[in-house]
This record gives structure tokens, sequence and C-alpha cells, in this order.
């Protein structure tokens, strides 16, 4: 298995062991390198100071052969030529005995094991030749006494590190043990149980990280709700729209249709010029009527003004419908010419947008007065255009802002949402309503619709 398939806990393990590990390979090599400069320098110390002697033995006046060997002798028994090993040639050969040495892993010795020095020395006698001394470094008793103190030394580090390793794993896998809890979670939400909830865990950090969850999954909650409850009720208004359209076209077109049917007939059959003058003019009253009917019908399906003069003059010709079925409350409209040069898709939306606010202002407000103003405003942060909508009454307002708001606020400010604008509400007791809402200003292109002029 590859490093990138690990799980986090298996990586912050390994990676643990791996610096454990170079900690303890440093800290050998570092031991090593120390325990072989003091071989080395205890081996010089222990032959300087042999040759010291030796050197004075060749300035003194010539001893007899038997002394000089006697001297030897005693010296080797002494123990001061330790880490020295003494060869000569003469009368009785001597070579100083290896002492008997525990066993030190090769690859240590031939780590800390210095050069081999050799120096020779002819000490003049008075009964014959010169006595030969050849002096050799033998660092092996050194090398073992420091073998033992580096394996204590290593065997220490290396139980400092198992002990550092376990615990801190410890430490870790506790550390860890919410993260089976928070992907457990996540999954959860994946699958849509957005009811589910992470404990509140013993350490800050998971804490904090529970919380924000638990608020995420809350949000997603109310939001699915929120859009269920508006599905229901676009599915609900879609269907009233149908039973209202189709009880009009029943009621009304169907009753005018007979009617003039029958004034037809009757003119066709009528005799005397007065009475078919009268049957045509109501004829003409019931065209004039189902003409009426259909322009109804066809504004609330979708104004066509909108598209052929539009966003100003179709607010302009909202407003005088506004003034002709309620007339005792004044509407004043302050609008941008520039709201104009809007895409088409994004214009129906203020139109829908400024429709539903004036249809809420005057079904819950009691207003006396509305202000409706659309202007361009440049904003730094983030730094682009925006059409503000503020709409404002002077109607009974509320105690608290609105933070459940109904079907119709609900819908403006997910329409507003998703347009990627900025939806707000304040209101206060006798102080009426006041609605603000930010839209991208994106101008429309001057080939889009040619009727319109792009300035």
């Amino acid at each position: 298995m590859s490093f990138a398939h690990l799980s986090l806990k298996n990586r912050v393990h390994l990676v643990l062991a791996a610096v454990l590990a170079l900690v303890v390979a440093i800290g050998s090599v570092l031991v090593i390198q120390r325990v072989r400069q003091a071989v080395r320098e205890e081996t010089r110390s222990a032959l300087q100071v042999i040759e010291e002697m030796s050197e004075a033995l060749t300035r003194q006046p010539p001893l007899p052969y038997d002394q000089i060997q006697t001297w030897l002798v005693t010296l080797e028994r002494s123990g001061q030529i330790r880490h020295i090993r003494i060869l000569h040639a003469g009368k009785a050969p001597f070579v100083t005995p290896v002492p008997a040495r525990e066993s030190v892993p090769t690859w240590f010795t031939a780590w800390v094991r210095p050069p081999m020095q050799r120096v020779e020395y002819r000490i003049p006698t008075l009964d014959g030749p010169p006595f030969r001394i050849v002096l050799m470094t033998d660092p092996g008793d050194e090398i073992a006494e420091a073998w033992e103190e580096t394996r204590l030394f290593l065997g220490l580090i290396l139980a400092l590190a198992g002990g550092c390793f376990v615990a801190i794993s410890w430490t870790v896998g506790r550390a860890f043990q919410p993260v089976d809890a928070v992907l457990n979670a996540l999954v959860a939400l994946e699958r849509g149980d957005y009811d589910h909830r992470l404990p509140d865990f013993p350490q800050p950090e998971w804490r904090r990280i529970a919380r924000a969850f638990n608020h995420c999954a809350g949000v997603l909650a109310r939001t699915r709700a929120d859009n269920r409850s508006l599905t229901r009720q676009l599915l609900q208004v879609e269907e009233e729209e149908r039973r209202t359209l189709a009880r009009e076209l029943h009621d009304e077109l169907g009753q005018s249709l007979s009617g003039i049917r029958m004034l037809a007939q009757s003119i066709r059959k009528c005799d005397r010029p007065e009475r078919a003058s009268e049957a045509a003019g109501l004829i003409a009253e019931q065209v004039d009527h189902l003409f009426a009917l259909v322009h109804g019908m066809i504004h609330r399906l979708r104004p066509l003004v909108l598209d052929d003069l539009g966003l100003v003059a179709a607010l302009d010709a909202l407003v005088d419908d506004w003034h002709r079925r309620r007339p005792d409350v004044e509407i004043h409209l302050d609008l941008d010419p520039a709201a104009d040069r809007l895409p088409a898709e994004h214009r129906i939306h203020v139109y829908r947008i400024v429709q539903e606010a004036l249809t809420n202002a005057f079904r819950h407000a009691k207003p006396r007065t509305i202000r409706v103003q659309l202007t361009c405003v440049d904003s730094d942060v983030p730094h682009r255009r925006w059409l503000q909508i503020h709409i404002t009454d002077d109607g009974v307002g509320s105690a608290t802002p609105l933070h459940q708001p109904g079907h119709g606020l609900r819908g403006m400010r997910e329409r507003v949402e998703s347009l990627g604008g900025r939806f707000e509400l304040t209101t206060a007791p006798n102080q009426g309503f006041a609605l603000t809402i930010l839209l991208p200003f994106e101008e429309e292109r001057c080939d889009a619709h040619p009727r319109h002029a792009c300035g």
C-alpha cells in the first residue's frame, strides 16, 4: 500500500517512526565519532608516555643489557604501557602479552580503531649491540571499554525513542478518536440525513468542528424544509392559477362566446334594422369584455410590455394597475433608466420581485404610502456594479424582523439568492417595512435584442 492510500493516523505514525529512527541514527553516528576520537587521543597519549621513557634511555649513558630488560618487565607489570605493545630482539626476545578482551563487534572496531602507529628505538648497551625496542599501538582495551559504554548509551537512546513513539502514538490515537465519528457524520450528511449530530467532544478543536458541523447540518435541514415548503407552495400556486384560468375561460369566455353566437343568429333572423343594430352593439360589448379578460390573463402569465417597451415601462404599468385598484394608497416610483439595459432574463426577475413586494405591502402592511426606487450603485468590496431595489412603506410594521417569513418573502429571498444578490428586510412597530435588494448589474449585449438601444 502506497503512502497516499494510508489513513491520516497511520501517516502520522509512519512519519513519527521515521523521525525517531533518524534521530537515533544521527545520535549513534555522533556517539561513534566521539568514541573514535577518544580512542585515538587515549592511544596517542599512551604512546607518547612510552616514547618519552624510551628517548630518555637513549640519552643516558650505556646500561647493562640485563638492566634494560628488567626495566621493560617492570614497566609491563606496572600497567603503564596500556594500549601499547613492546617488542624487542636480543638475548631474550620480549613481547608484551595481549590481554584477554571481551568480544567487540567487528563493525564497531572498524569504525573506531585509529590507524596503527609503529615506533622503533635503539638503546646503547655496555655489553653488546644496541637494545632494539619496537613500540606498536594496540587500542583493543580502550575499544572494549568504549563498546560497553556505547552499547549502554545506544540502548538508552533506543529505549527513549521507543518510549517516545509509544507515548506519542497513544496521544495521537486519542486525539484521532473523533475522526471516525466525523467521517460517519459526513457520510450520513451525504446520504441526506441532516438530522445527524456530532457529540460534544472533550478536545476543544474537535468540539469546534462538531459545533460547526452541527450548525451546517441544521442550516441544511432548515433549507431542505424551506425548499420542500416552497415547492409545495409553488405547486399549489400553479394549480390554483390553472384552476382560476380554467374557471375564467369556462365562465367568462364560454358565456361570452355563447352570447355572441346567439346575438349573431338573432341578427341573421332579424328583419328590423334597429334590433340588428342593438344586437351588434351587444356583440361589441362582449368582444371588449373578452379582450379585457384575455389581456388580464396574458398579463398574469407574462407582461408583454416588459418585452416590448422594457423594464421601466413595465413597472410604470404595474404601478398604474395598482393605482386603479387601490386609489387610496400613494405609490411613488423612482426608476433609473439604466435598468432597461439589464438582460431580458434578469428583467423578468426584477419585475416579479417588485410585483411580489407590492402585493405583500397591500396584503399585510396596510400602508398609506409606498415608495419604489431602482438605482445603479457601485461597491468596492466586492468591486462591481449593483442594481439596488429599495421598497418602503408606512404601514403597521412588526415588532421584530421577520426571521420566519411567509412564502412570498421566502420565495423572493430564494429568487434573489439564486441570482447572486443580497436580501435585507427591516421593520419596526408602526414604521412599516423597508426592503433592500442588491442584484449584480450586467448589461445586455447590443445584438441580443435589436429593438432596444444599448446606451
